[in-house]
């Protein structure tokens, strides 16, 4: 199976920045690790940028195996329909980034 990551960069709305982070943490998160092939998810913030112009101060990064990620793009699709994932009601969704990638090379470790 090839190992998949779901990407998001993310800004809260102005002054909804308490709640939107209760939402994707308490939320959001879980609602997409619920969909088949979803492993995990882990949330990071911005300390330093290095290129580009992307003003999303937040990642969410969402690990996932299958063999077809046509099929991951569906189930979130499913979810939505299904009214079982909370709207981004405290997210700027003309920032938003979000993208699906698989992997094409062999993990690099240190030493």
């Amino acid at each position: 199976m090839a190992k998949c990551k779901l990407v998001a960069l993310t800004t809260p709305l102005p002054g909804k920045e308490a709640e939107f982070h209760d939402w994707y943490q308490n939320a959001h998160l879980g609602e997409i690790v619920s969909i088949p092939g979803f492993q995990g998810a882990q949330r990071f913030q911005l300390v330093a940028k290095l290129a580009g112009s992307d003003s999303n101060p937040y990642l969410a990064i969402y690990d996932a195996e299958t063999d077809d990620p046509g099929a991951l793009l569906a189930g979130l699709g499913e979810l939505a329909k299904s009214g079982k994932m909370t709207p981004p009601a405290y997210q700027d969704m003309a920032t938003t980034y979000t993208a699906l990638f698989t992997e094409c090379g062999d993990y690099v470790k240190a030493g």
